[in-house]
């Protein structure tokens, strides 16, 4: 027996994906402070820093297996609920750091905004599957 195959859109969507999770670990990375600072912290918060190094190797994580997903056997639409639910608890860790006044309250919930976004088009992207699949 022989593991089904990835569809065209399946391949599409976890590679662009897959692809886009594994640019934003790398500007993570490289670009940690501006990318706080556009959130609305302090780059010299160990907090922040730390989040923002959770969000670059989760980021990295999660692009690698969603660009494996395409090989047979692999679950594409699973890995991008898997991806929604990540950036759904983002958006309430960021709206926590923006409670706590680590953030500011305009650039964290435009942060946050971006979290909620990227989860309802993982979302919206496995439906789309989902519906392919049973047509």
């Amino acid at each position: 027996m022989t593991a089904p195959r990835t569809t065209a859109d399946e391949w599409d969507l976890a590679v662009a994906a897959g692809l886009i999770r594994v640019g934003a670990a790398v500007a993570l990375w490289r670009r940690r402070p501006a990318l706080i600072r556009m959130s609305g912290g302090t780059p010299d918060d160990s907090v922040l820093r730390a989040v923002f190094h959770y969000f670059a190797a989760r980021d990295l994580a999660l692009g690698l297996a969603t660009l494996a997903s395409t090989r047979p056997g692999g679950d594409v639409r699973r890995l991008l609920v898997v991806s929604g639910a990540f950036d759904t608890v983002d958006g309430g860790l960021i709206g926590t750091l923006v409670a706590r006044g680590r953030l500011k309250r305009l650039q964290g919930l435009g942060a946050a905004a971006l979290a909620a976004g990227t989860a309802a088009s993982e979302y919206a992207a496995a439906w789309r599957l989902g519906r392919a699949v049973r047509s």
